[in-house]
């Protein structure tokens, strides 16, 4: 019996192995059918996402010139930014990243002529063909950025973009609705802005700047000849000043406030005038000066420093609705203040 069942054992395991290797290779069959299906799937969807072709980034709009150190360099746009930064090469740069924008350098002469060019225009528009240029020039809306000489003469323009300059000559800036920034101008300024804020630092030269709806600040402006001055108007906007070294300063403002930081040149002369605003000097203790300070009813003046008193005025550093007049050390500088109904304050630094 032993026997018998090791005999019929043997059978049967020799037909589960050969069925079990049917199975397996069946088995086996079906599995590698799926798995080229796949794949070719995959590698169609690979295929089809490299047919699609990159766009090149379009170029900046770029325009080159030389010309003398102390070129005159013009340009008016509608709106976008408008930076210029002064080198030391005696070449003009401009260029604009604006989709579709052309550049053409308008030199003053013969234009055949190749020697450096002292006066140039520059025109900038959106339409690339030169047929339309010309009437769009000075309308292209596009940000535009300027490299010049250190000693150019520049002239801007805009109706609604924010101007920024550093390092060049001469700045005449002209902007209807952006604000104006400028930073070492060595000669002069002249800067204008209907709604925007206009400051001025770390220059030197006569300076005129105005604002209709904006701050007007000026740091750190020295004189480049005695007879340099400084004229500021705002309408509705305040008026600061910070170590400003001209020895005449006049600022005028309807409805702002007017301060002033820093010591007074000797022999100076300031006239500041606010209709709706408090009038601020901040002044060295030995400061040395002659004071005319006038407020309406309801005004008031007052002083930190005591004061040699002239008229009728008295001596109490707190005076009501009236007008001031007193020397203070030597009497230097001549100054003139004027609030109609706002605060007159003389304060020691």
């Amino acid at each position: 019996m032993i026997y018998k069942f090791s005999i019929t054992s043997f059978l049967l395991a020799a037909l589960l192995v050969a069925s079990s290797n049917a199975f397996a290779q069946k088995s086996s069959g079906k599995r590698s059918g799926r798995g080229q299906g796949v794949g070719r799937g995959e590698g169609k969807g690979r295929g089809a996402g490299h047919d699609q072709p990159d766009e090149a980034p379009e170029e900046p709009a770029v325009a080159t010139a030389a010309v003398t150190s102390s070129v005159n360099v013009t340009l008016a746009t509608r709106a976008g930014k408008i930076s210029v930064r002064g080198w030391d090469r005696n070449e003009l740069r401009a260029e604009s990243k604006e989709a579709g924008a052309a550049i053409e350098l308008r030199k003053s002469g013969d234009p055949n002529d190749a020697s450096p060019s002292s006066r140039v225009e520059i025109l900038v528009s959106g339409k690339p063909d030169k047929e339309n240029r010309d009437e769009a020039a000075c309308y292209a809306d596009a940000d535009v950025t300027l490299d010049v000489p250190r000693g150019a003469t520049i002239i801007l323009k805009t109706e609604d973009g924010d101007i920024d300059v550093e390092g060049v000559g001469e700045a005449h800036i002209d902007t209807t609705g952006g604000r104006i920034d400028l930073r070492g101008v060595s000669k002069a300024t002249e800067a204008r802005s209907v709604g925007g804020d206009v400051t001025l630092e770390d220059s030197s030269g006569r300076a005129q700047l105005g604002s209709i709806g904006g701050v007007v600040g000026v740091r750190g402006l020295r004189p480049l000849d005695p007879s340099d001055s400084i004229k500021i108007t705002t309408v509705s906007g305040d008026i600061l000043l910070d170590q400003v070294g001209l020895a005449r300063v006049e600022a005028n403002t309807i409805s702002g406030v007017i301060k002033m930081v820093g010591p007074l040149a000797r022999g100076g002369t300031y006239a500041f005038t606010s209709t709706i605003g408090d009038i601020t000097l901040v002044l060295a203790t030995d400061a040395s000066f002659k004071l005319v300070s006038k407020v309406s009813e309801g005004g008031e003046i007052i002083t930190d420093f005591p004061l040699k008193y002239k008229g009728s005025a008295s001596r109490f550093t707190l005076l009501h609705a009236g007008r001031l007049v007193g020397d203070y050390g030597s009497g230097d500088a001549t100054i003139n203040l004027i609030s109609f109904s706002g605060t007159v304050r003389l304060r020691k630094k």
